[in-house]
């Protein structure tokens, strides 16, 4: 009598085999390894220099002495309100620029005198102060302070030691979707693809092929040649065949996700939340291989399910940004759990008790395992 770790092994060694005999994987994951090793080489192109635009509403003295301190500084730009594109009345600048806006009660405001021997300056009323914001990008406001430092010398010397100002520092977000998409379109490529969203779709990639395409393609191979039913006949148990699947792909799909994240982001290693995000959706992905390879009669069956489950996840998650009955839709997949603990595990190390979505991610998965389980022992080994 055959132990069942000996067992495990023999079956396990068996999927092996095949995975040597199956160039196209093979070819697909050296590739993907590549491409991993090609980023980590490349080096970003440097940041251009941050701008600031100092912005007016209306023309003044003040402001025109601004223009004339700028004209020294090219990266200073001193324009009126109409010359910078506006959505949702919010004006939109070019990426890691900052910004300066003078947005009211310009030409009526007094110049104050200097304090008096005791220290006193006369109050200006509200509605004669100007309104100036300082908008810095990302979320260091200190970003702008070469520009500050600029600034406030030219404003004392036309307004003296106190000027009448009603100031605020905010950081430059879009607040509506069209800003948004304006700022994405103003981006380029490589400003929006970073080394962790680049890390993120190469390790979703490999888990898909390795979890799901693989198990697809090797489970309904069997399944049409009989090779399954024939093995259901040997000592071996239909548990230790589904066990002996979900280990060779598992262990197949963890071997790259630590060789990808090794390359590209080696201080992620140590990341678990990163590592319980990728058991969770690798395990959830071969449930999902071994549904689609139960339900299907064939091979070629199979693998257009395995294309169909792909595209309309796809489908999915862009109709789920447009309409909200496919947010429902999307909320019920795991894969919309899984891919932002992904990126945010790469960016930095999160508790597990901290990290959004993870029980709901174990839930949805926990549920699939079971669906694939029931469905593989009364019909998969079919």
């Amino acid at each position: 009598m055959i132990s069942r770790p000996r067992m495990l092994a023999i079956l396990v060694g068996r999927e092996a085999r095949r995975l040597r005999k199956n160039p196209s994987a093979l070819l697909l994951l050296g590739l993907l390894t590549a491409i991993s090793v090609l980023l980590s080489l490349s080096r970003p192109e440097p940041r251009p220099p941050m701008n600031c635009w100092v912005v007016y509403s209306e023309a003044s003295p003040w402001t025109e002495l601004l223009r004339q301190r700028a004209v020294d500084n090219p990266r200073i730009r001193v324009v009126s309100i109409d010359e910078v594109k506006s959505l949702s009345n919010r004006r939109v600048y070019p990426p890691h620029d900052c910004a300066i806006e003078i947005v009211e009660h310009v030409s009526n405001v007094p110049i104050l005198p200097e304090p008096d021997q005791h220290g006193h300056v006369e109050e200006v009323p509200d509605d004669q102060k100007i309104t100036v914001r300082f908008l810095y990008p990302g979320n260091d406001p200190n970003v702008i302070a070469p520009y500050l430092q600029w600034f406030w010398p030219a404003t004392a010397e036309h307004f003296g030691s106190t000027a009448p100002f009603d100031a605020t520092t905010l950081p430059i977000t879009g607040t509506s979707r069209t800003a948004v998409l304006e700022r994405l379109k103003q981006s380029s490529l490589t400003e929006l693809m970073t080394e962790e969203f680049v890390a993120t779709i190469l390790l979703i990639v490999v888990l898909f092929v390795t979890c799901c395409h693989l198990q697809v393609s090797f489970t309904s191979q069997d399944r049409e040649r009989g090779t399954l039913t024939a093995l259901a006949l040997t000592p071996a148990s239909t548990s230790e065949l589904l066990l002996s699947r979900y280990l060779f792909h598992l262990a197949l799909g963890w071997t790259a996700c630590l060789v990808i994240v090794g390359i590209l982001r080696p201080a992620a290693i140590s990341h678990p939340v990163l590592w319980v995000t990728i058991a969770l959706a690798s395990i959830g992905l071969v449930s999902v291989g071994t549904v689609m390879a139960s339900l299907a009669r064939t091979q070629n069956a199979a693998g257009v399910l395995s294309l169909c489950y792909m595209l309309f996840g796809g489908v999915i998650f862009y109709l789920a940004t447009k309409f909200s009955a496919f947010g429902l839709l999307k909320d019920a997949s795991f894969e919309s759990y899984s891919l932002p603990l992904l990126l945010l595990s790469l960016k930095q190390n999160l508790p597990l008790e901290k990290a959004p979505g993870l029980i709901n991610l174990a839930t949805l998965v926990g549920a699939w395992t079971v669906a694939a389980s029931w469905l593989f022992r009364q019909r998969g080994w079919r």
